[in-house]
């Protein structure tokens, strides 16, 4: 739902971990999916800022594991994901990484194999368990926006339909003919699943938006998770769940889908 600022900041600054998200959920009335959204962006910022200092200490990383600090303890010292340490170690060790983590159950049993497999499990926003569940909710928004459209008549060429004729950038869906949505034309429709705030926003503005404005004119821009109130972008709509029939069971599916266990 539309968020005042003032509500958003209160949350971001009171969310630290999941712990948090249930206790702020119940507190400030918004879906569990909004505020595991608002805290993982929080914890992308966080590492944004923090990695190249932490990357730089790589080697001590090293050595401390090696005289017996877990992964877990690395991780929570600097403040980052533990997922993030695990690479860092393993390109300390020479070890590939992607190599390693997709063929890990058949990786000799031993600490580092143990501490791996518990460093992402603790690690809810860049373990590749939590990016398939963050791939997952992604699919669900676009399964619903599918299901409306198609209940409505409205046809479309879907994002994969774009891309076999050749288009690069290209929205979610992109409509045949334009439909007319609270006085706006709407030429296409783009599904975030994800909480809409500032940077969110402008950062999509410059890798998306502005492109699909260009080429094809005002669409729709879905956060499914809500957004802060004061976003705009060039006329084009910009809406949550709440436009598309909150009663619907798969749009509580979505509002209350855990990308942590």
């Amino acid at each position: 739902m539309r968020m005042d600022i003032e509500t958003y900041n209160k949350i971001y600054e009171s969310l630290e971990s999941v712990d948090d998200v249930k206790k702020l959920s119940r507190k400030f009335s918004q879906p569990i999916g909004t505020l595991h959204s608002i805290l993982n962006q929080k914890t992308v910022t966080k590492v944004k800022r923090n990695f190249s200092r932490v990357k730089n200490k790589s080697p001590r990383h090293l050595r401390q594991w090696k005289k017996g600090k877990s992964i877990i303890e690395i991780a929570k010292k600097n403040d980052i994901p533990a997922t993030l340490i695990v690479s860092m170690l393993l390109k300390e060790m020479g070890i590939p990484k992607k190599g390693f983590i997709r063929n890990l159950d058949d990786q000799p049993d031993g600490r580092l194999k143990r501490e791996i497999i518990a460093a992402m499990e603790s690690d809810f926003f860049f373990s590749p368990k939590a990016h398939a569940l963050h791939a997952e909710k992604g699919e669900m928004g676009e399964s619903i926006l599918a299901e409306w459209l198609d209940e409505h008549e409205i046809t479309y060429r879907s994002e994969n339909d774009l891309r076999d004729e050749g288009f690069s950038k290209t929205p979610d869906f992109l409509l045949d003919s334009e439909i007319v949505i609270d006085g706006i034309d709407i030429f296409w429709i783009e599904s975030k699943a994800l909480f809409g705030d500032e940077k969110e926003h402008e950062y999509y503005i410059k890798k998306q938006f502005r492109e699909y404005e260009e080429n094809y004119g005002t669409g729709m821009i879905v956060y499914w998770y809500g957004y802060i109130d004061s976003l705009s972008y060039n006329g084009n709509l910009i809406k949550d769940y709440r436009f598309f029939n909150k009663d619907r069971d798969t749009i509580e599916e979505l509002l209350n889908f855990k990308t942590y266990w």
